[in-house]
């Protein structure tokens, strides 16, 4: 049982019965991503105090959404794994099993 490259444990969110919620996600973080790019942009663009406390303040929720959406991926990526692990345990007790059964 083979180690899965670092492609398929991140793709590995994106299927199963939840693969949309995953999809979500990334479409959140790439918004999101998007979003402080452009009250960054806006922020170093204005003289306005009041407009540059909007803008700060648009680009640090834009940011925690960001780090919000990348923290459930990794979390998810942590669960996959864990799942992954305990099946490999399974399998090891169920084969211990059968070979307690037949005797060897």
């Amino acid at each position: 049982l083979g180690e899965p490259g670092l492609s398929d444990l991140m793709l590995g969110v994106f299927r199963g019965r939840l693969w949309w919620i995953g999809t979500l996600f990334l479409l959140m973080i790439l918004l999101f991503f998007a979003l402080s790019i452009v009250c960054a942009v806006e922020f170093l663009g204005t003289d306005d105090p009041v407009a540059m406390l909007r803008w700060g303040a648009g680009f640090f929720l834009c940011v925690v959404a960001v780090i919000g959406g990348k923290l459930w991926y990794w979390i998810q990526l942590q669960q996959i794994a864990v799942t992954r692990e305990v099946k490999r345990v399974e399998l090891l007790v169920a084969h211990l099993s059968e070979q307690l059964r037949s005797g060897a």
